[in-house]
């Protein structure tokens, strides 16, 4: 059974709702494997008023005769209710029953007007009742249209405080030591940086075994349990699967704008606007937008994978099976341990952004923080604050200290952002780097001189985003 990690947030609000004393009814959607089946059964684990049905595909018939069966474990006389979803339903929330239906897409797939169903019944009949009703998906597109957006059936139906939506996201980084609790805090951010915080993807690993024998077992052997994952999401959730494979390939291979992922790909750029939709929708990919820039006018969007075991597969092991056979175990030392930095170097910088607000807590920042870029500068950190201060950062994931050209170089570029502080005036600034191996003797002697540029090392993200789950 899938690890237990996390989500205490969403346990308890499922909690609430299980307690409550009126009707209530909750959707938790999110992409398959992330934990929703694990985080329901949790939430049930000591109740004995609980029916759990896990949907698959199947006639309305055999949905129904299979959905009485696991309803009789808890509640024997159901099988005296005619079988009819809404004669049902109405038996279980007359018991203030707790109902689980897990996997619901597959439900209308075979019978499209169940959600009407529930519709009538959560608007006739559940006045009296303290059942709770919760309804999962992995087919997002599918519960946003039958449940989630304006005109839907159960629009308006779903319980808002605690608020019914329950999105589940990949697990933060501090999850991880649940999973590898061995492992020191460079290779924590290494196995986030490659297996990111999807449960499913976590639960596998061996924290006897180091970071290349994991990803070697699970990811590179042709058996791994995680070698053909993104390969069976997307044929599982998508038609057209080999567009998708190559817009993927092309972001994998360092492609960014829309222009050139789709060239990239060998598609039209006029078409790439349903893939990259459905994807973003799936949690594989995000847009990202310049620091500053407005996202509803910024024409500098770029597109990164934000999976990274999507990411990991269409940059190393898509198309290129001959690979394990030729070097076999040691694809990992040969292949992968050379460019392993610069791989997770975007997850570091990542969590750099997370550990800013607890790094500056002097200031109020107007926004998260985020990359900035233009006509050919980049700045990897950029959060602007409600007074005239601009933080601005550099991030390297290396093998070698950092040293004061970066600095330089960020000071140069930092000239260049289009900013006036909310109390007008000319900005000031703080800067900050970030780096996985220290940093040279002339930038350690400068952070002494100036009041304003600190450094920070991996130790001091890892223990910013770790300790902030501590009471």
């Amino acid at each position: 059974m899938e690890q237990f990690v996390n989500r205490l947030d969403e346990l308890d609000r499922l909690q609430t709702f299980y307690e409550s004393d009126v009707a209530e009814l909750a959707v938790i959607y999110g992409r398959r494997q992330i934990g929703k089946t694990a985080l329901v059964r949790q939430s049930i684990s000591n109740r004995d008023d609980a029916v759990y049905y896990q949907a698959v595909q199947g006639t309305p018939t055999t949905q129904l005769r299979r959905f009485v069966e696991a309803a009789a474990t808890v509640y024997p006389d159901i099988t005296t209710v005619k079988e009819e979803w809404e004669l049902l339903l109405r038996y279980l929330t007359d018991k203030d029953a707790i109902i689980i239906i897990d996997e619901f897409p597959y439900l209308i797939e075979s019978n499209d007007g169940l959600p009407s169903i529930i519709q009538h019944l959560w608007d006739t009949a559940v006045e009296e009742s303290q059942a709770t009703l919760v309804l999962t998906g992995s087919a997002i597109g599918m519960i946003h249209t039958h449940v989630l957006e304006g005109g839907a059936p159960l629009y308006g139906r779903v319980s808002q405080r605690p608020n019914g939506r329950i999105e589940l996201s990949h697990l933060p980084f501090h999850s991880i030591q649940e999973f590898v609790p061995t492992y020191d805090p460079e290779d924590r951010v290494l196995v986030y940086g490659i297996f990111g915080g999807t449960p499913r993807y976590l639960s596998p690993l061996d924290p006897s075994q180091d970071l290349g024998e994991n990803i070697t077992r699970l990811l590179c052997d042709p058996e791994g349990s995680l070698h053909n994952e993104p390969e069976t999401v997307l044929q599982m959730e998508l038609n057209e699967v080999h567009r998708y494979f190559s817009v993927l390939e092309s972001m994998a291979s360092g492609n960014r704008r829309r222009n050139e992922i789709a060239q990239g790909a060998g598609i039209e750029s006029t078409n790439t606007s349903y893939y990259f939709d459905r994807l973003e929708t799936l949690q594989i990919i995000e847009k990202h937008h310049p620091a500053l820039a407005d996202p509803a006018r910024s024409k500098r969007t770029r597109y990164h994978i934000r999976d990274p075991v999507f990411r990991f597969y269409f940059r190393y092991l898509y198309g290129r099976g001959g690979q394990y056979e030729l070097y076999g175990e040691n694809v990992y030392t040969d292949l992968i341990e050379p460019e392993i930095a610069d791989f997770v170097s975007e997850t570091f910088e990542s969590l750099c952004h997370q550990a800013v607000p607890e790094l500056y807590t002097d200031y109020q920042l107007t926004q998260m923080p985020s990359q900035w870029w233009y006509k050919g500068r980049e700045i990897d950190v950029v959060a602007p604050t409600d007074g005239s201060t601009l933080i601005a950062g550099e991030v390297k994931f290396t093998n070698s200290p950092l040293g004061y050209d970066v600095l330089a170089d960020l000071e140069d570029d930092v000239t260049h952002i289009d900013w006036t502080p909310s109390t007008g005036g000319e900005p000031t600034y703080e800067f900050a780097l970030f780096s996985r191996s220290g940093f040279k003797r002339s930038i350690e002697e400068a952070a002494t001189d100036r009041d304003n540029l600190r450094l920070f090392d991996l130790e001091d993200i890892v223990s910013v985003l770790e300790n902030r789950i501590q009471p």
